[in-house]
């Protein structure tokens, strides 16, 4: 059985899934970006912080793609299950690597 990670038509789909988050994400930003001031308003700086970080995560994961190594967990090398990628597409790390890093 193939999994998104192997299946070159899955993987686009990922690809365009994430591209999709990417755009969503930069707009949420780019509407907050008057107000995202702790000083002005100190939710908007908080989500603006959330989305800035999500961000990077999704922009991680679409470099992953590019390089071949999406679906791969960055500490440990081992696949990330494909349930877990389907919840969250820009995952880096698989479960076990994860629970020691929040962990910790």
């Amino acid at each position: 059985m193939k999994t998104p990670t192997t299946d070159a038509g899955a993987l686009a789909g990922v690809q365009r899934e994430l591209e999709r988050q990417l755009e969503e994400r930069l707009a949420v930003i780019q509407e907050l970006q008057p107000f995202a001031l702790p000083s002005v308003d100190p939710v908007a700086y908080q989500t603006s912080a959330s989305h800035r970080l999500a961000v990077e995560q999704i922009t991680a994961a679409l470099n992953r793609i590019a390089e071949g190594t999406y679906g791969r967990c960055t500490r440990c090398g081992r696949q990330i299950s494909p349930a877990r990628l389907e919840v969250l597409p820009h995952a880096a790390a698989c479960i076990e690597c994860q629970s020691h890093a929040d962990a910790s």
